[in-house]
């Protein structure tokens, strides 16, 4: 099968959206975001083209930092699968990011996916970390009696926040990564500086919580320190803080350690794993 590979266009927006519309059960989020992604000088849109040279598959590649890279979103008509378009895709997006700086780049995908994570492997990445999404949904019971056990943490928290982490196994299996959604890159104590000066970094006893809520209704967790014994109590603190804010849901991004695994299956959450591959450029 034949095929040619280019940068997207405004123009083709009309001829993706069809069929990336309902990708997934739930959906897809690729129709409201691609013009936004082409439009971006910092990321690019990759396309196959079929032979009548409409578009027919599509990969997006951004970068996170100076030196790092991201892959996602990568969609192929169902027309046209096993047809090579995902590995074009793929080595044009790294080439992209090679052209600007990037010495790595780095993909995710759902562990039980066997056939993306073999496609992923062939091309030569290796797997960084594994991760555990987790969600809850929250409604007027979900909080316990009392304050909520989170407060907003002073910049002067900082340096402790981030010198506990780094030595804690949380840095160690995560690779010195803090996850932005579903996008990963190395974490810096500048994230939580940021994050205590928009008023989403918080402290309890129990640790500390970089916390933002990309929609009204639902609290994202970036990034947490904590330890064994009081990571039950962080997580409350968590559900209390999405429950005080009227938030319907609560998804956390955490390195799959077997407490970790363990406090969010006790505490409720309906979790998923991840695998972060990355790329040396």
């Amino acid at each position: 099968m034949s095929f040619t590979v280019r940068m997207a266009r405004p123009e083709d927006v009309e001829h993706i959206v069809p069929w990336t519309t309902d990708t997934f059960d739930w959906g897809d989020y690729v129709p409201d975001r691609l013009p936004a992604w082409i439009e971006d000088p910092s990321s690019a849109v990759v396309v196959c083209l079929d032979e009548s040279e409409i578009p027919v598959a599509l990969a997006h590649a951004l970068l996170l930092s100076k030196t790092e890279a991201w892959l996602e979103a990568a969609r192929v008509h169902p027309d046209y699968k096993r047809s090579g378009m995902g590995s074009a895709m793929n080595h044009a997006g790294v080439a992209w990011a090679r052209e600007r700086g990037a010495k790595v780049v780095r993909l995710a995908t759902e562990a039980d996916n066997e056939a993306a994570r073999r496609q992923v492997e062939a091309l030569d990445y290796r797997q960084t970390s594994n991760w555990v999404h987790a969600r809850y949904e929250i409604g007027p019971g979900s909080a316990k009696p009392g304050k909520p056990g989170l407060r907003p943490a002073p910049p002067s928290d900082v340096d402790a926040a981030w010198m506990f982490w780094s030595t804690s196994n949380l840095a160690h299996d995560s690779r010195g990564l803090i996850a932005h959604g579903w996008r990963w890159r190395k974490a810096t104590p500048g994230d939580l500086a940021t994050a205590a000066g928009e008023g989403n970094f918080y402290q309890s006893p129990a640790g500390w919580v970089v916390a933002d809520a990309p929609e009204e209704d639902r609290i994202r967790t970036l990034w947490l320190a904590t330890t064994p014994e009081e990571a039950p109590w962080l997580l409350a603190d968590l559900i209390d803080l999405a429950s005080q804010k009227e938030a319907t849901e609560l998804t956390i991004m955490m390195p799959n350690i077997p407490w970790v695994a363990e406090a969010l299956s006790r505490s409720g959450a309906e979790s998923k794993e991840v695998v972060v591959y990355s790329l040396a450029l």
